[in-house]
Formats: structure tokens, sequence, C-alpha cells
């Protein structure tokens, strides 16, 4: 039989009639702030390991005005407080920063304007705040925002408006590089249930429509929180046997995109519950059980201290007049007796990645053109990862014989070919110029995965003015029509800028004159790929030239405004 630990009070100072304040959980302690019902600008903490809460008095600074709705991020060591509505319901969109080294409030220099909105989501990735959606209004209605937008937070500079689906009320869980948003409600106000992820290195949203599993929450508001790639939400939910309600824990593999109840039901029916956190066990104390109390809510004193738990916050009196305290009781849950298992994340690539040029028990070396720095390597590792080298070996050739091979190309590409190859991976941070050399080897080798990671990283990483002609060439050279083909559509939209780079110039004059082959080859190929029915146009008073190549090109490059057109004789 599943037991878990039953609600404990916490002691300190009561946080009564407080509803919608924001949390900002930071190792040990949970921060509050703000709060409707009587609504204040009190900042609040709680210890989660004496489960003790306290009112924080500031040293110097002024603290924000009163406000629910609003966001709390962590942010180096500072909680930064955005938006949110006051007493009088009006909305805000002033940047309020409380130091948790000085406990001082600041207001840093703002550039740019946003709509102000309550009742929306704030996550920080990268040194950048992430806004998305929220309740705005102005002098003629209120109306859903449908955008998100980012808050530079080292410039503390907003940018423009992206655009996604309207919502508010709703969850952000960060997860690596991707924010989930769940639930909500939409512009017409409905409550919602659905799931959108934002890509925050590309800003694409993607919809995820094919769920195993129908979860409908009856109110809009709920918490959502993360353990590996599993999404966990809590909320009320409708109860179709009773014709009630009833608080849910659902967990979706983020993976598989299927949705699982965890039985928490027993502990939750008491009572009610205004938030829903994940902790580490060594963040928080077990609370202990007084004699007398039901075991099958108790607790298994047999436990693996590592594992995460669930902790609630809310209220069990049977009877609560307004205003209440909404976090008086704690009730905390060992994650790992619901069948839910944090797994560490694998660290064979760091361990594989030591071996690579450790001459410990190395017996080969590789040597790149040019240098004289041997990179010492170990032929199982390459001979199982390398076909070419595997044959080479076995053939006895002098290399084989050597324990030494030279590779035509130069030191950081050979390095990042091999880490590949003991890592099955490829840093996505290298120089483009790298990896566009890496995926001509990877052709070469007839190594499909290796070739198809670098074409990716070069169109999510790479693909800009002054990179995408030698892009294109290595995508030519490579046989990687995908990219070649992304690459060649960009120079397209961009031509009036790519035209004044220096790859161009090299690939123009290069293919044209015949002086190079592979430069030769690629513009072939890109003429080849230009339609038949397109035209340049340009700007007044440039003046169109033959270079006898074939091709047009003109005498004053500056004034080039390009433009594609079909159907145009």
């Amino acid at each position: 039989m599943l037991k878990f630990a039953k609600p404990s009070r916490t002691t300190g100072q009561n946080l009564v009639g407080l509803w919608r304040p924001s949390f900002t959980r930071v190792d040990q302690k949970l921060y509050l702030f703000g709060g409707g019902g009587h609504v204040t600008n009190d900042l609040h903490v709680l210890d989660l390991v004496t489960m003790h809460w306290d009112c924080i008095v500031a040293k110097d600074g002024v603290p924000p005005t009163k406000r629910y709705g609003h966001t709390a991020v962590l942010w180096n060591q500072n909680i930064i407080i955005f938006g949110g509505a006051n007493e009088y319901t009006d909305y805000r969109d002033d940047v309020i920063m409380f130091s948790l080294q000085t406990r001082t409030w600041s207001r840093p220099e703002i550039r740019g304007e946003v709509p102000a909105r309550y009742l929306h989501s704030a996550t920080v990735y990268r040194n950048k705040m992430y806004v998305y959606g929220g309740f705005a209004k102005n002098s003629k209605c209120t109306y859903v925002l449908e955008e998100m937008r980012i808050l530079n937070l080292e410039t503390w500079t907003w940018s423009d408006a992206y655009a996604v689906p309207a919502r508010y009320n709703h969850s952000a869980s960060l997860i690596g590089s991707k924010l989930w948003i769940y639930a909500g409600k939409d512009e017409a106000g409905n409550t919602v249930s659905d799931l959108y992820s934002i890509d925050l290195v590309t800003l694409r949203v993607l919809p995820h429509t094919g769920i195993t599993g129908k979860v409908v929450l009856l109110k809009s508001q709920h918490f959502s929180e993360s353990i590996g790639n599993q999404l966990v939400v809590f909320g009320k939910y409708p109860n179709e046997a009773t014709q009630t309600s009833l608080y849910c824990l659902w967990i979706m593999d983020l993976d598989q995109l299927e949705w699982r109840k965890l039985d928490v039901d027993q502990c939750l029916e008491n009572g009610v519950w205004n938030y829903f956190t994940i902790v580490s066990k060594k963040a928080q104390q077990t609370p202990r059980l007084e004699s007398g109390d039901d075991m099958d809510c108790g607790m298994d004193l047999d436990e693996d201290e590592s594992a995460p738990r669930l902790v609630f916050l809310g209220n069990t009196e049977k009877d609560r007049p307004q205003p209440y305290d909404h976090f008086r009781e704690v009730l905390s849950i060992n994650v790992e007796y619901l069948g839910v298992f944090q797994i560490p994340p694998s660290n064979l690539q760091s361990q594989m990645r030591m071996m690579l040029d450790n001459d410990e028990f190395s017996d080969f070396t590789v040597i790149p053109k040019g240098s004289s720095r041997k990179i010492h390597v170990h032929r199982m590792v390459l001979s199982t990862r390398w076909p070419h080298f595997r044959n080479m070996n076995a053939s006895g050739m002098i290399e084989s014989k050597q324990g030494s091979m030279t590779l035509p190309e130069p030191y950081s590409v050979v390095y990042a070919f091999l880490s590949f190859l003991y890592t099955d991976t490829v840093n996505s941070e290298l120089e483009y110029s790298v990896v566009c050399d890496v995926m001509v080897m990877a052709n070469m080798y007839l190594l499909e995965r290796l070739k198809k990671l670098c074409a990716s990283i070069l169109h999510r990483y790479h693909l800009q003015i002054e990179t995408c002609v030698r892009i294109f060439q290595a995508a030519c050279v490579s046989q990687e029509h995908g990219l070649k083909k992304l690459s060649q559509e960009f120079i397209f939209r961009h031509c009036g800028a790519v035209m004044k780079t220096d790859d161009w110039m090299l690939m123009w004059s290069g293919g044209a004159d015949g002086s190079s082959g592979e430069q030769r080859a690629a513009l072939e190929e890109f003429i080849d790929g230009v339609p038949e029915e397109a035209i340049l146009e340009t700007a007044p008073g440039s003046r169109r030239t033959s270079d006898g190549y074939g091709a047009v090109g003109y005498d004053s490059v500056a004034n080039f405004e390009p433009s594609l057109r079909k159907d145009v004789p």
C-alpha cells in the first residue's frame, strides 16, 4: 500500500486572505510576493526545511506597488517582478527587482514599451525574460494578448511582439530550450487544456495535437512543474462519476505526448490547495507524524532521501470563514511512490569526450594538416564508429603499422570530427566554417548522421547574410540538398545584402573565370536553381551589364534592389 505524509501546519506569520500572489522558489526557500483579497505588496518567505513563514523587510529601495496576478522570476540572485493588477484593477507594466543578497529594491531603466497586463507568464532563459500572453485593456475594452515579448536582462530592452496563440491564466514550463505553454483561457474567455511548445532558440511555436488521453481542467487556474522530460500538472478537474470536482495530478511524457493520472486524490480530498511545486528532498524536511495518525496517509520511514517531493500548500480546516489562510498547511509526497522517477542525465558523452586526446591507454594518433600536434585516439573507438578507419586498420596499411595517420583538414575541423566519433554529437557553438568542413568530411566518409547534424546546426544557428554563401557551397559539395535549397532561398530573399559580401564576390569571380572548380560548380548550381521566370529589379540609376558568363551583373551594387517575380516577360 502506498503511504504518504499527512498535511502538517506551517508556522510563523500567517498569510490570511491572500490569493494570486507570485511564487519564486530559490534553493531551500519559497518567496511569495503580493496577492489579492486584501491587496498587498508584502514579501514573504517560507523556509522549506523548517516550514516557517517570515515577512521580509527590505533594507533599502521602494517596493513595488500593491498587486496580484503578476509574475516573479529568479535571475542572478534577483527576483524580478513584472505586471499584475493593483487594488483599483489597473494593470501594470513596470519592472522591479529585489536583490536577495543585499535585500534592496531597485528599478532598472527599461528601454521600449509593452502593454500592461496580468495573469501572464514569465520565464527566464539565457539572460532573457520571456513574457507570454496575459490580460490587457485599453480605454474601450479588455482583451487577451496574443503576443510574446522578450526582455533582455543585460540591456533591459524589450523586443517587438512575437505572435503566439492568445492565452492568459496559463502555465509556462521551461524544459531544456523549450517553453511549454499549457491550458489557461483563450481570447473568448473559455477554459482550454491544450499544449504548445516554443523553441526559444528559433522562436518557433508548435501546437501539439496528437496527445493520448483527454484531460480537461474545470477551472483555468493550475500549476505545472517538470521532472526530467515530463510535465506535471496540478489543478481542479470535473468528477464525472459524482458530478462534482476534485483536485488531481496528471503527468505527461513529452516524448510520447501521453497523459497519466497520478493517484493522490485521497490525500487531497480534504481542504483547498492553492499552490503546488516540486522540490528535492534535501531542500525539504518530511513532516513528522503524530501518534494516532491514519497510516493510509502515513510515512514510510525507509525512503530514498534523494527523491524529489511533491509539495502542496493549502488549508484543511473544515470551516474556512473569509478571509482565511490560503497557505497554512503543507502536504509532501515522495514522487517515487507514484511511479515517477527522476532519471539522472547520462554522463556517457562527457566521459567519452574526456577520452579524446588523452594519451592514457591511447594506441593511435591523428595528425591534422599543418599541425605539429597529434590527437591521441583509440583504435577500438574509431574502428567501431568510422568504417573508413576500420578498413584501413584491418588492411595492414602503413598508417595501421605506424599507429598514426594524417588528415588533410585543419586541426579544428579534425578535432570536431573526432569529437563526434566519441560523443555522437556536434557542438552547436562551433564556428560555422568548421561545421561546414565537418559536413563535407561526413559526406566523404559516408557518415549520414554527422552530415545531418551539421546541416541542422548550420540552418538553425548560422544561416545569415555573411555566412549563407559559404554554407551554400558546403551544401553543394556535401550533397546536402535540403540545406542547399534553404541557403539558396535565403540568398534570394536577401540578395542585395548578400551580393556585397566577400564570399559572394569570391564565388562569382572564381566561378566565372574557372580559377576554382569548387566555386564554379557551386555557382553553376546556384544559377540552375534560379527559376526561369525570375527577374531582378534594380533601383533607379543602376545599369545592367553582361559578364560573358551568361548572367547579369550591375555596375553599382550599392543601388541594387532585388525582387523575384514570376510570369513577367
